[in-house]
């Protein structure tokens, strides 16, 4: 493998996990339902706070990316 900006040959390649954190929620609850929430707020304030504290919220999603460094130049980029 070659550097693309200085053209040497000495490159090291390492992968990397990336751990990203997805909310449930989408577009659509923010731009309809987001009253609800609050509503849910005021009535039932101790069961929505339980929730709140201990209920699941995100899912998380690993991915794994790899990354190649010129030893020469430092120009590094996604393989």
């Amino acid at each position: 493998m070659t550097c693309a900006k200085c053209g040497s040959t000495q490159v090291h390649v390492s992968t990397t996990n990336i751990i990203e954190e997805k909310r449930k929620r989408g577009i659509v609850y923010w731009l309809l339902l987001w009253w609800l929430e609050l509503l849910l707020w005021i009535g039932l304030f101790w069961l929505k706070l339980f929730h709140t504290l201990f209920g699941k919220h995100t899912k998380l999603v690993s991915k794994t990316v790899t990354y190649a460094t010129c030893q020469n130049c430092g120009h590094h980029w996604t393989v």
